[in-house]
């Protein structure tokens, strides 16, 4: 359940990000997932995966690839949105 939220703000956030970069719609983004654990639940990049291919259906990202790149610590950031104007 945790990665279906992470995953729609992954979307939310990097949707504001094109936005503000007048993107029209987004190709790529990149995020760093460290170990987040949450109610005795490991976001893993697998299940993060499959959440994302599920929430950004009919958003800017509809056709965003994502790549997970091992982050540190608890951290799960946007490090790039790429896409096209």
């Amino acid at each position: 359940m945790h990665d279906l939220v992470a995953a729609q703000d992954i979307v939310k956030i990097a949707t504001q990000m094109a936005k503000r970069n007048k993107l029209k719609s987004i190709s790529k983004i990149v995020v760093r997932l460290g170990k987040i654990v949450a109610h005795q639940e490991e976001i893993t990049p697998e299940n993060l995966q499959f959440n994302f291919e599920l929430v950004k259906r009919n958003t800017p990202a509809e056709k965003a690839s994502l790549i997970i790149q091992k982050g540190r610590g608890t951290e799960l950031s946007i490090v790039e949105v790429q896409g096209e104007r």
